[in-house]
């Protein structure tokens, strides 16, 4: 009985032992699983944190290589042109030497930029050959330079006075010496002027002397200019490029000379003859004097046909005149800006092909040309007052 009894609980003992083995082996292991599924999560958010790392590292590098690269291709494009630019600023700054042995003809020298030209070449040494249209500015070239600068009479409307010119000029040549440069500067401003009021005779006595007159000389002295492999010097205008219209044929004029001038370099470069524009601006000579200006416009308007007149009306050329003078009177005054690049052009080992001197000219000029045109037209109309004719149709 008492056996029984004690087997029993031993029994009861082990169940019990064995049931709490279980309990404990069914805990550890669910602790296990949990304590795993929390490591993977960990691991997978730490591995996804570090691939962002890498990635963000690896694109900043990429960036910072594109960045660098762009530097340096930028530094090298800046270098190259820095040193172009100095080369080229050393180029112009070499001289051709022996001023005195080289002779040069220069048209228009009675005033203004010839006249400036003739005189300060003269002080240089060269030997010049000044060609005036009147007998005052002869006069005044002889009385104030060097035996070696010689001043004539030359119209360059006159084929007769051309030839009789190229003859002095070939007398005084030196057997082995051509003409080293030729500066066609003779010109002629013409009337400022509604287009209406113009007539045929306006447009020719303006591109007699600035286009017919620049092509005699330069055909008449070429063979000369071929003998030294000289240079031609031409003087355009800013007028050239763009065309206001109240000065229509002196534009045209202008306009002529640029294409003149591009052929004709094109044409010289296998005779080793240059040529090469000089483009000023506004600046205030004696063509551009207003008292000058206005008392040709007074002139020719009055000659109109009264059809003409009446239509415009008093207001309108009134305040075409102010226009006039308010432009003249913001003229350049410092003339030596395009005397220097004449000398330049004539003295210079590698001269450039196109000077252009003038604030306007510059810069003035080539945004205006940069703009629309229905923009840059209305910059360059001035502000006209309408004519009167125009107020009574749309009164009508």
């Amino acid at each position: 009985m008492v056996q029984s009894r004690v087997h029993l609980l031993i029994s009861d003992s082990m169940n019990d032992m064995a049931e709490c083995s279980i309990n404990f082996l069914l805990k550890s292991r669910r602790s296990n699983s949990s304590n795993s599924s929390k490591s993977i999560k960990s691991s997978s958010v730490s591995s996804i944190r570090d691939g962002g790392v890498i990635l963000f590292t690896s694109v900043f590098s990429l960036q910072k290589k594109m960045f660098c690269t762009t530097c340096e291709i930028l530094s090298g494009a800046l270098i190259v042109i820095t040193a172009y630019l100095l080369f080229q600023w050393f180029l112009r700054t070499l001289k051709v030497g022996d001023f005195n042995q080289k002779y040069v003809l220069v048209t228009g020298c009675d005033t203004g930029f010839g006249n400036m030209l003739a005189k300060q070449l003269d002080e240089l040494g060269f030997n010049v050959f000044a060609a005036c249209l009147t007998k005052e500015g002869v006069a005044d070239l002889r009385g104030c330079c060097t035996q070696k600068l010689e001043a004539f009479l030359m119209n360059v409307t006159k084929k007769e006075e051309i030839e009789k010119a190229e003859k002095l000029v070939r007398s005084r040549l030196p057997n082995d010496k051509g003409l080293w440069a030729l500066v066609n500067n003779a010109g002629v401003l013409g009337t400022f002027l509604f287009p209406e009021c113009m007539t045929r005779k306006h447009y020719d006595e303006v591109m007699d002397v600035n286009i017919y007159g620049m092509i005699g000389v330069t055909t008449a002295f070429l063979p000369l200019l071929r003998v030294s492999r000289g240079r031609i010097v031409n003087v355009s205008s800013i007028f050239g490029k763009v065309t206001p219209s109240t000065c229509i044929p002196y534009c045209i004029s202008k306009h002529a000379v640029e294409s003149y001038s591009n052929g004709l370099r094109c044409a010289l470069v296998i005779q080793n003859v240059t040529v090469h524009i000089i483009q000023p601006g506004g600046f205030a000579t004696n063509l551009t004097l207003f008292e000058t200006i206005e008392r040709r416009a007074i002139r020719d308007f009055e000659a109109s046909p009264i059809e003409v007149q009446q239509y415009y009306g008093k207001k309108a050329f009134d305040h075409f005149i102010s226009v006039l003078r308010d432009i003249t009177g913001h003229l350049d005054t410092n003339l030596q800006r395009v005397v220097s690049c004449h000398i330049h052009a004539i003295t210079a080992r590698y001269p450039k092909y196109r000077y252009t001197p003038g604030f306007d000219a510059q810069f003035l000029i080539p945004l205006l040309r940069m703009l629309p045109v229905w923009l840059s037209d209305r910059i360059s109309i001035f502000k006209p007052e309408p004519p009167a004719g125009l107020k009574t149709v749309k009164t009508q």
